[in-house]
C-alpha cells in the first residue's frame, strides 16, 4: 500500500457546499439515484451498479487516508484491494501454498506485474455499445475529460452504422459550477470501434470535496450500411460512466520530497526543498528549524531557524543550510530539519464554517546525512595505496611480471624515453626475463617468492664469482685481488645504487646508511657463516679437520676496520657540526669533502690490500 501516515485533509460529511448554485441544483443531483432505481429490473446493470459503488467507496477511503498519492497509483491500489476482498476457493489457497513452497512466489504478483488475460467472451450476433472503462478520475484544472465508448459488433459481419445518444447527469458534482452539461449522439461508421465523448470541467477557486457526475448512454441503434435496415443492438452493462473530479483548491500539503537526504561535506551548503502539493491556494508561512543528530552545530553544519513564505500558486521553496568541510575520512553524521505547523494567511468570514481546505503537513521531518567527499576519500585511498610499498613492489600474476619486464617506460612520467634508458633496458632484458620466472608475491603470502628468489640470488652470485675468478685467472690476477675488486663491486653495486636512491628520495639518512650496514652484515654473518657452517658439517661427517689458512686476511680486516672507523667518525662529526647537522647533504663544500674522504678510504683499502697480496708491502 501507499507509505506514509498522512492525515486526511478532505472532510467527509453529507453537507453540501454553501454555494447558492449548488443548493439550487440539488434536485438535479437526485436524478442519478432515480436512474439507479430504474436499473433494478436488469440484473447485469444492477450488478454493475453495485460494483461501481463499491469501487467508489474504496477509492474515497484510500484517498482520504493518502491524499498525496497520484490518481493512477490510487486506482492500482483500489484494484488490488477489490481483488483481495473477493471470496476465494480452497483450491486457490492450495495453489498459493504450493507456489510459495517451490519458490514461485505470491500469485498476486502476477496481477501487479502484468495484466491478467481474461478468457475471451462468447461472441454473439448482436452489437453492444458501452463505456470502456466505466470509471474516470481527473483534476479540477484538467480543462476537459475524454470518455471512451466502445462498439463491439460481435459476430455481425455486415457493414453497419451504429448511433448512440449520451448526456451528462449531475450527482455530487453540479452542472455549470463543476462541469459543462453535455449531450449529443455518437456515430460509429463501418469498421469503427471507438469514439470519444468530451466533457468540459469547470475550475473554480472554491475549496470543495471530491465530487462526481455521470455520463449515460441511451437510444442505441444499428443499421446496415446498404439497405438501412435495423440490426439487433443493445447497451452493455457499462452504459453509465462515473467521472470523479478531484478538487485542486486546497491550500496545500507541505513537506519534504523524502524523509532522508544525503550530502557531501564539501558541497558548501545543503538545499532542502519543501514541496507544496494537492493545491496551492493562498499565502502560507511554514516555520522550520534544524536539530542536531550525530552531526553537531556549528562543527558540522550551521544551525538554521526561520520561516518559509509561500505566495499564492507557489509550489516549492528552499531551505539553505551551510555545511562545514572538516575533511573527515568515511564521515557519516546526520542532523534533522523539522517543519512547524503551517500558518494560513486567510481571513475567515462569518459564513465560513471551520477551516476547510486549510494547509497541512506531509513529510514534516527529514534526516540529512553528511558523508565524506568522494574525491577526498578517493584521494586518501590513493595515497594509502601509493604509500604502501608492499603493493607497489608486489605482483599478482606471472603475466603482470612478464609485462613489466618487457615494458619500457621513462623514469619520470610524461617524459620521452632517452637513449640511455633504452640501452639499459635491452641490456637488462635477459635478467628481467629470468627473474620474471619467480612466483608472484601474492602466492602463499610471499613465502614462495622469497624462497625461490633466495635460491636464484645464490645461483647468480655463484655464477658471478666463477666468472670473475675465470677472468682473473685469464689476466693473471690473484684470487684475493679478484674478490676485492671484481666480485665485491659486482655484488655491491646494487646496494650502492639502492643507497643513492634512498638518499635522494628519503627524508632521513637511515635508509641509505642502514642499507650499506645491513648489506655488510648479511655478507659477513650469512655469507661467511653459512659457508663455514656447511663446510664444518661436511668435514665432521668425513672425519677430517676443517682448517682455513689465514693468508692476508688479518691485514685486509685491519685495513677494513681502520677505514670503517674513519667513515663513522666523519659521520659523527657531520652530525654535531653546526654547519652541517646531518649525515647526508649539507653545504656543497662539505658534501664534496665527505665524498672525497669516502672514495679515498675505499681506494686506499684496495691499493694496500693489492700491494700486500703481491708482497710489495709486508702484511701481518
Amino acid at each position: 500500500m501507499i507509505s506514509g501516515p498522512l492525515s486526511s485533509f478532505i472532510r467527509r460529511s453529507p453537507r453540501r457546499s454553501t454555494n447558492k448554485h449548488k443548493s439550487e441544483n440539488l434536485e438535479a443531483g437526485n436524478e442519478g439515484a432515480e436512474i439507479s432505481q430504474s436499473l433494478i429490473g436488469d440484473s447485469d446493470a444492477l450488478a454493475f451498479e453495485i460494483h461501481r459503488k463499491h469501487y467508489l467507496d474504496i477509492f474515497k477511503q484510500l484517498r482520504s487516508e493518502h491524499p498525496d498519492a497520484p490518481v493512477g497509483e490510487l486506482e492500482k491500489h483500489v484494484m488490488e484491494k477489490v481483488v483481495g476482498e473477493q471470496k476465494k476457493s480452497r483450491a486457490f489457497y492450495r495453489i498459493q501454498t504450493t507456489r510459495k513452497m517451490i519458490g514461485s512466489g505470491d500469485i498476486h504478483k502476477k496481477m501487479k506485474d502484468s495484466k491478467i488475460l481474461e478468457p475471451a467472451a462468447q461472441k454473439c450476433n448482436i452489437i453492444t455499445v458501452e463505456f470502456d472503462p466505466p470509471h474516470y478520475t481527473c483534476l479540477e484544472n484538467v480543462g476537459n475529460v475524454y470518455l471512451t465508448v466502445k462498439c463491439d459488433r460481435g459476430t455481425v459481419s455486415e457493414d453497419s452504422t451504429v448511433t448512440v445518444h449520451y448526456r451528462t447527469i449531475a450527482d455530487t458534482a453540479q452542472e455549470h459550477s463543476d462541469f459543462v452539461p453535455t449531450e449529443g449522439t455518437l456515430t460509429f461508421e463501418p469498421g469503427q470501434t471507438q469514439q470519444k465523448i468530451k466533457v468540459g470541467i469547470v475550475d473554480n477557486d472554491i475549496y470543495e470535496d471530491d465530487e462526481q457526475f455521470l455520463v449515460r448512454l441511451s437510444q442505441v441503434r444499428a443499421f446496415r450500411a446498404e439497405h438501412f435496415s435495423s440490426i439487433p443492438c443493445r447497451l452493455g452493462p457499462a452504459a453509465t460512466a462515473t467521472v470523479i473530479v478531484i478538487d485542486d483548491d486546497h491550500a496545500g500539503c507541505f513537506g519534504f520530497s523524502s524523509e532522508k537526504f544525503k550530502c557531501v561535506e564539501s558541497c558548501g551548503s545543503f538545499v532542502a526543498e519543501v514541496i507544496r502539493s494537492r493545491g496551492a491556494r493562498g499565502e502560507v508561512s511554514i516555520p522550520y528549524k534544524t536539530f542536531d543528530g550525530a552531526a553537531k552545530s556549528p562543527h558540522d553544519y550551521a544551525h538554521q531557524e526561520g520561516v518559509l513564505e509561500f505566495e499564492d500558486e507557489q509550489t516549492k521553496a528552499e531551505i539553505y543550510i551551510p555545511i562545514t568541510n572538516d575533511d573527515e575520512y568515511e564521515k557519516n553524521e546526520d542532523f534533522y530539519i523539522e517543519l512547524g505547523q503551517p500558518i494560513w494567511h486567510k481571513e475567515l468570514s462569518e459564513n465560513d464554517e471551520g477551516m476547510e481546505g486549510k494547509p497541512i503537513l506531509g513529510f514534516s521531518r527529514c534526516k540529512v546525512v553528511i558523508t565524506e567527499d568522494r574525491d577526498f576519500k578517493n584521494f586518501v585511498d590513493k595515497v594509502l595505496v601509493t604509500a604502501n610499498t608492499s603493493i607497489m613492489v608486489g605482483t599478482s600474476s606471472w603475466k603482470q611480471q612478464f609485462t613489466e619486464a618487457l615494458t619500457l617506460e621513462p623514469e619520470e612520467e610524461g617524459n620521452e624515453i632517452t637513449t640511455k634508458e633504452k640501452l639499459f633496458h635491452y641490456a637488462a632484458l635477459p635478467w628481467k626475463m629470468l627473474f620474471a620466472l619467480i612466483p608472484p608475491t601474492d602466492y602463499y603470502n610471499g613465502w614462495l617468492c622469497f624462497v625461490v628468489a633466495i635460491g636464484m640470488i645464490g645461483l647468480l652470485t655463484a655464477f658471478i664469482g666463477d666468472l670473475a675468478a675465470a677472468f682473473g685467472c685469464t689476466v693473471g690476477l690473484k684470487d684475493s685481488v679478484t674478490a676485492l675488486t671484481l666480485v665485491a663491486m659486482g655484488t655491491s653495486l646494487p646496494d650502492t645504487f639502492a643507497s643513492r636512491t634512498a638518499a635522494v628520495q628519503d627524508q632521513w639518512a637511515d635508509g641509505s646508511i642502514g642499507n650499506v650496514t645491513g648489506s655488510n652484515a648479511v655478507n659477513v654473518f650469512l655469507g661467511i657463516g653459512i659457508a663455514w657452517a656447511i663446510a664444518a658439517c661436511v668435514h665432521a661427517y668425513r672425519g677430517t679437520k676443517f682448517l682455513v689458512a689465514t693468508g692476508s686476511l688479518a691485514f685486509s680486516v685491519t685495513m677494513f676496520l681502520i677505514g670503517s672507523i674513519i667513515c663513522v667518525a666523519l659521520l659523527q662529526y657531520r652530525r654535531f657540526n653546526k654547519k652541517v647537522k646531518g649525515e647526508l647533504g649539507g653545504p656543497t663544500s662539505w658534501r664534496i669533502i665527505s665524498a672525497l674522504v669516502f672514495c679515498s678510504v675505499w681506494f686506499l683499502y684496495i691499493l694496500l690490500s693489492t700491494l700486500e697480496a703481491y708482497c710489495v708491502i709486508k702484511g701481518f
